[in-house]
């Protein structure tokens, strides 16, 4: 069983969403054995989604068999130390039933925070770092990963929200700028659509869901987000 998360200590980076996405890809597309644990507590937006989705499609008479969907546990009330030892014990008890485990996590990077005890203990695979052309994202983003990296954890980092006016060789700076802390950047670079923030009780096509993965629709609107999955999900591996 491997163990990933998109992760970022800035808010609005849409780790939660690249999440869901990937637990999403998956179980529907790849038809791996997938699951979550939610630990953005008290929000537990992956979470809510799901709730939501389910009930916007059973009002519509399209309820899906949630046996053929992917769980998301939440982990409430996490405490460092006595809470790590009830996620270990989860994961250990789940590492024979699954292919990927995916942690969505609060943003929060401090001491006693799970994602750190998680690092800690040796319990992530890899974390996946989304960052944008804003100055604060990108410096934030490096210094997640250096120290994440310095306490032997597996990093990747990629650009999200391109909206195309950018020259390409900005970029190409940008990568050699977190090079030189030994980072690795993805060369798939997402870029920014409304439509990944749509969710399927507005009524919209959407592609964010819990419960589905459109990828047709995502190969013509964002073709690179399938392409980041394949590297994620190979990424590091045996």
């Amino acid at each position: 069983m491997r163990t990933i998360s998109f992760f970022s200590a800035k808010g609005g980076t849409g780790k939660t969403t690249f999440n869901m996405l990937l637990a999403s890809w998956l179980k529907y597309e790849k038809g791996l054995r997938a699951a979550v644990l939610d630990f953005d507590s008290p929000e537990f937006n992956l979470s809510y989604t799901r709730k939501r989705e389910l009930k916007y499609l059973q009002n519509k008479g399209q309820a899906p068999d949630e046996k053929q969907l992917y769980p998301i546990l939440e982990i409430e009330d996490y405490e460092s130390k006595k809470s790590l030892q009830i996620v270990r014990n989860l994961m250990i008890d789940a590492a024979g039933s699954l292919d990927v485990l995916i942690l969505d996590f609060g943003g929060s990077f401090n001491d006693g925070d799970p994602v750190l005890d998680l690092v800690q203990a040796g319990l992530v695979d890899l974390i996946v770092i989304p960052l944008e052309m804003d100055g604060m994202i990108l410096s934030s983003g490096k210094s997640l990963a250096s120290v994440l990296e310095q306490l032997g954890q597996k990093t990747l980092l990629f650009f999200n929200k391109v909206h195309g006016k950018e020259k390409p060789q900005l970029y190409v700076e940008l990568e050699r700028w977190l090079a030189e802390d030994g980072l690795t950047v993805s060369t798939h670079r997402i870029k920014n659509t409304v439509k990944l923030r749509r969710d399927a009780d507005n009524g919209s096509n959407f592609l964010r869901s819990t419960v589905s993965f459109p990828c047709k629709e995502m190969q013509e609107i964002n073709p690179e987000l399938i392409q980041l999955f394949e590297e994620v999900s190979g990424y590091g591996g045996d």
